[in-house]
């Protein structure tokens, strides 16, 4: 979505980004839109967050900088750009930090039922541990679109028994979830999880920047995974007990049972794996990315306030007028623009420093009578009441 990191100081600029998908489904199409945020060029430096890698990636100087890690963009005709390897994945909440408990599943994933998350390969990959004579409990958490979106599959929980016995799945808690999709845990009740579980197992086939991965990172959880998942995670920490990589079905089983042997706890190197994911170590880095880049890109001076990291994980991917549920802003790019060109400074920082500045911006501006809207949803969702009610859950 458009997304308010900075607001403008007097001669000092703000910043502001909007994703691909917003680019490729309302700008590119519209002049006026392209004009209007050309025109906020004069008080905000604009980025583009890329919400999937692009290899035949196009510069357009409408956007002064992408977001995306490193690998992720190649530009068709070589080129140069602004980038800056920081994006959604790299701003777990703090509640995936906190201390983690005794694990009561083994492996954990957690994947919307869409073609590229892998779910076919995590089945398989499962399947083969337990033919290999392992036994471990297991976590599959997977909000579901309507329809489902699994070629070949077009019954989940059908394929799901099918593959497992009776006895098996009561080792194997499949938690397919049919409301407020995308997102139907918030972050604390989802990060219960995470800290009950003893790895990460993330077999995307395709899927480069993920923050699911990531939230397991940031809670010193070790991640077995493919190579393309692991880009996330800088080089120098390709190994174990943080990573254990694969490249086929064939070595899959191997990383599987090496991560769930690894005992990596008190290595050292765990606290860079953490601050890499950390929100409010990722939003002092990209201050400082963004200064680097505005004197080698001749943006001029920006803004001296910081990078409000509240949320960012869920922000800087969701989108104005488009997709659904809580990965939607209800209001109109153009009415985005409108705000961001008309209100005062202060009022601007006083929205920068709100709880979800986006939401906040909106409601400076109703949405059109046309747009569908939805109240924020509730700080605790019902699965988080549920867990404290018989005492599981611990902010």
């Amino acid at each position: 979505m458009a997304c308010l990191l900075k607001a403008p100081d007097g001669p000092l600029k703000g910043c502001v980004s909007f994703t691909t998908q917003e680019r490729d489904n309302l700008i590119n199409g519209s002049t006026g839109l392209r004009a209007a945020i050309q025109a906020l060029k004069r008080r905000f430096v604009i980025g583009l967050h890329h919400n999937w890698h692009d290899h035949r990636f196009q510069y357009d100087p409408l956007f002064d900088f992408s977001m995306a890690g490193d690998g992720d963009l190649v530009e068709a005709e070589g080129r140069d750009f602004a980038r800056i390897p920081i994006d959604a994945c790299n701003f777990a909440p703090p509640c995936y930090s906190l201390p983690r408990n005794e694990p009561f599943w083994d492996i954990l994933y957690v994947a919307r039922a869409v073609a590229f998350k892998g779910i076919p390969e995590f089945f398989g990959g499962i399947r083969a541990l337990y033919d290999a004579g392992h036994r471990p409990r297991v976590l599959f958490i997977c909000p579901l679109p309507c329809p489902v979106e699994i070629p070949g599959i077009p019954d989940l929980r059908k394929h799901f028994e099918q593959m497992f016995s009776p006895e098996e799945r009561h080792r194997i808690t499949f938690l397919s979830i049919d409301w407020d999709y995308p997102f139907p845990l918030d972050a604390q009740s989802l990060a219960f999880f995470y800290r009950n579980s003893r790895i990460f197992f993330h077999p995307a086939p395709e899927e480069r920047r993920c923050r699911t991965a990531a939230y397991a990172w940031a809670g010193r959880m070790p991640v077995a995974s493919t190579k393309n998942v692991a880009s996330i995670l800088p080089r120098s920490l390709h190994r174990a007990p943080f990573l254990f990589a694969f490249d086929s079905s064939l070595s899959m089983t191997p990383a599987l049972a090496a991560a769930l042997e690894s005992n990596g706890k008190s290595d050292p190197a765990w606290e860079d794996v953490s601050a890499e994911f950390s929100a409010q170590a990722s939003a002092k880095r990209m201050t400082a990315l963004l200064e680097q880049l505005a004197g080698q890109y001749g943006w001029g001076s920006l803004s001296n306030a910081p990078i409000n990291p509240s949320h960012l994980d869920i922000r800087l991917g969701r989108h104005h007028g488009i997709s659904s549920g809580a990965n939607r802003v209800d209001q109109s790019l153009s009415q985005l623009c409108h705000a961001l060109a008309s209100l005062s400074d202060g009022a601007l920082r006083s929205i920068c420093d709100s709880e979800d500045p986006e939401l906040a911006l909106r409601q400076s501006c109703p949405p059109e009578a046309s747009e569908e809207t939805k109240p924020p949803a509730p700080a605790d969702a019902p699965i988080t009441r549920a867990l404290k009610k018989i005492g599981l859950f611990r902010a």
